[in-house]
């Protein structure tokens, strides 16, 4: 009776399980076609002549390799970003795969290599604390991702920050569109921010320096955004990884600010009061540590002895 419980509890989980339609491309083919397309969109860049004609010859080459129609792709495509844990994983496993191919290739993955020594404190941090990847999908659910990093004891007022990341395009018809928006929220609830256009597969820097209106009030927190417009046709995905917030302390003024504390302790030396140290008691042998160790013997010589005659 117990091994029957077993197996019915099994079946029904396996008859819960939402299973994949007959007609949608598998995970594994789908991580196949993903990594030979995105090597398409990279030779499209190499070649000459029109680059969405080059895009357009050199994807529909990849998909003719493993017999998929655009069709077939595309909704395929919608599917899997529907279940987005499964398709963060399988868009990290083409990364790991292009990675793996640029690194023996000798290629160097400089977004790695240029920020990899940072720590999360210094006067230059690495202050990322959260997810490492995201996938963006241009529909009303979808379309946008957005973080906010809360400031710390160890942010200083004037401090600047770079936001880096990678971006990866995937897209029906070859249209590629995203913004990206960095910005400050200061302690008077100020706002102020820089935003950039994203066409193209690369690695993405936005710089937000402290206007100088600001230099002296605090931080409060970090805002950021990576929204995708919305599509009237077609079918796209961003997929977004290697994230990095980096900051950088003012240096200019962690030096006033020094050299300010340094006149503030000469100051405070100079006002000592001497006669608190005069009022302490002392003990017998400070007092004669404190004396002349030179010490002289006066000697008194007496005066000789007369001798008075005897009388008889």
């Amino acid at each position: 009776m117990k091994y029957t419980l077993q197996i019915i509890v099994l079946l029904l989980v396996i008859a819960c399980k939402p299973m994949r339609p007959l007609h949608i491309i598998s995970e594994d083919k789908m991580e196949d076609i993903l990594y030979d397309y995105h090597i398409s969109l990279a030779l499209a860049e190499l070649e000459k002549g029109d680059l969405q004609e080059n895009r357009y010859l050199l994807t529909q080459a990849a998909l003719r390799k493993h017999n998929v129609t655009e069709a077939e792709f595309d909704t395929s495509l919608v599917y899997w970003c529907r279940n987005s844990e499964k398709m963060v994983k399988i868009c990290e496993r083409v990364s790991q795969r292009l990675s793996y191919v640029a690194a023996t290739q000798g290629v160097e993955r400089k977004e790695h290599s240029r920020y990899s020594y940072l720590k999360n404190e210094g006067d230059t941090a690495n202050v990322w604390n959260l997810r490492e990847g995201v996938i963006i999908i241009p529909n009303i659910i979808g379309n946008i991702y957005s973080f906010t990093i809360d400031a710390d004891t160890t942010y200083m007022p004037g401090d600047n920050f770079e936001w880096v990341f990678s971006t990866k395009f995937v897209s029906s018809d070859h249209y590629q569109e995203a913004w990206a928006l960095l910005s400050y929220q200061f302690e008077n609830d100020s706002v102020e921010g820089v935003s950039q256009r994203i066409t193209t597969n690369k690695q993405v820097e936005i710089k937000l320096n402290c206007p100088k209106k600001f230099k002296d009030i605090k931080i409060r927190s970090i805002n950021g955004s990576i929204y995708m417009p919305l599509r009237e046709s077609g079918f796209g995905v961003l997929s977004v990884s290697n994230f990095v917030l980096v900051r950088y302390h003012d240096l200019t003024r962690k030096n006033k600010k020094s050299q300010e504390d340094d006149v503030v302790l000469k100051d405070s030396i100079i006002n000592v009061n001497v006669s608190d140290t005069i009022l302490q008691r002392q003990n017998p042998y400070d007092i004669r540590d404190k004396q002349d160790n030179e010490r002289k013997i006066n000697i008194i010589k007496d005066k000789p002895l007369k001798i008075m005659p005897s009388r008889r």
